[in-house]
Protein backbone atom coordinates (compact mmCIF):
# COMPACT_ATOMS: atom_id res chain seq x y z
CA UNK A 1 0.00 0.00 0.00
CA UNK A 2 1.14 3.50 -0.92
CA UNK A 3 0.73 6.18 1.68
CA UNK A 4 1.30 9.83 1.56
CA UNK A 5 1.62 11.57 4.59
CA UNK A 6 -0.19 15.27 5.18
CA UNK A 7 2.14 17.98 5.85
CA UNK A 8 0.76 18.32 9.78
CA UNK A 9 2.34 14.72 10.34
CA UNK A 10 6.20 14.31 11.37
CA UNK A 11 8.34 13.12 8.63
CA UNK A 12 9.74 10.80 11.31
CA UNK A 13 6.28 8.44 11.03
CA UNK A 14 8.11 7.76 7.40
CA UNK A 15 10.42 5.30 9.08
CA UNK A 16 8.55 2.79 10.88
CA UNK A 17 5.53 2.57 8.16
CA UNK A 18 8.18 1.86 5.65
CA UNK A 19 10.01 -0.75 7.88
CA UNK A 20 6.23 -2.47 8.20
CA UNK A 21 5.72 -2.81 4.45
CA UNK A 22 4.07 0.33 3.35
CA UNK A 23 5.48 2.62 0.95
CA UNK A 24 5.96 5.93 1.91
CA UNK A 25 6.02 9.49 1.28
CA UNK A 26 6.08 12.81 2.66
CA UNK A 27 4.26 15.64 1.04
CA UNK A 28 7.56 17.00 1.33
CA UNK A 29 9.05 14.51 -0.95
CA UNK A 30 6.46 15.06 -3.57
CA UNK A 31 6.69 18.82 -3.99
CA UNK A 32 3.13 19.78 -2.30
CA UNK A 33 4.64 21.09 1.10
CA UNK A 34 2.71 24.51 0.26
CA UNK A 35 -0.75 22.43 -1.25
CA UNK A 36 -3.55 22.52 -0.48
CA UNK A 37 -5.97 19.86 0.40
CA UNK A 38 -7.41 19.05 -3.29
CA UNK A 39 -4.00 19.49 -4.70
CA UNK A 40 -2.82 16.92 -2.44
CA UNK A 41 -5.87 14.57 -3.00
CA UNK A 42 -5.55 14.69 -6.46
CA UNK A 43 -2.19 13.46 -6.88
CA UNK A 44 -2.92 11.13 -4.33
CA UNK A 45 -5.23 9.52 -6.52
CA UNK A 46 -3.04 9.98 -9.76
CA UNK A 47 -0.50 8.23 -7.67
CA UNK A 48 -2.30 5.57 -6.29
CA UNK A 49 -1.54 6.51 -2.89
CA UNK A 50 -3.71 6.72 0.38
CA UNK A 51 -3.80 10.28 2.39
CA UNK A 52 -2.78 10.06 6.07
CA UNK A 53 -4.26 13.15 8.19
CA UNK A 54 -4.12 14.31 11.13
CA UNK A 55 -7.23 16.92 10.77
CA UNK A 56 -10.61 17.16 10.25
CA UNK A 57 -10.43 19.76 6.96
CA UNK A 58 -9.42 16.79 4.68
CA UNK A 59 -12.95 14.17 4.98
CA UNK A 60 -15.06 17.26 5.12
CA UNK A 61 -13.68 18.80 2.00
CA UNK A 62 -13.86 15.10 0.14
CA UNK A 63 -17.95 14.97 1.56
CA UNK A 64 -18.19 18.55 -0.09
CA UNK A 65 -17.18 17.42 -3.49
CA UNK A 66 -19.02 14.15 -3.20
CA UNK A 67 -15.56 11.77 -4.37
CA UNK A 68 -16.37 8.08 -4.20
CA UNK A 69 -12.09 8.10 -5.61
CA UNK A 70 -9.19 7.07 -3.18
CA UNK A 71 -8.96 7.19 0.87
CA UNK A 72 -8.33 9.27 3.51
CA UNK A 73 -7.08 7.56 7.02
CA UNK A 74 -6.94 9.43 10.45
CA UNK A 75 -4.96 8.02 13.23
CA UNK A 76 -8.05 6.39 14.66
CA UNK A 77 -10.44 6.05 12.59
CA UNK A 78 -10.81 5.60 8.53
CA UNK A 79 -12.47 7.39 6.00
CA UNK A 80 -12.85 5.28 2.74
CA UNK A 81 -13.98 6.93 -0.17
CA UNK A 82 -14.08 3.96 -2.98
CA UNK A 83 -16.12 1.23 -4.66
CA UNK A 84 -13.53 -0.60 -4.91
Amino acid sequence: MRLLLDANLSLALAEPLTAAGYDVAHVVDVGLLRANDEAIFEQAVEEGYVVVIADSDFPMMLAVRETYLGHAVLPGYVVRLSGR
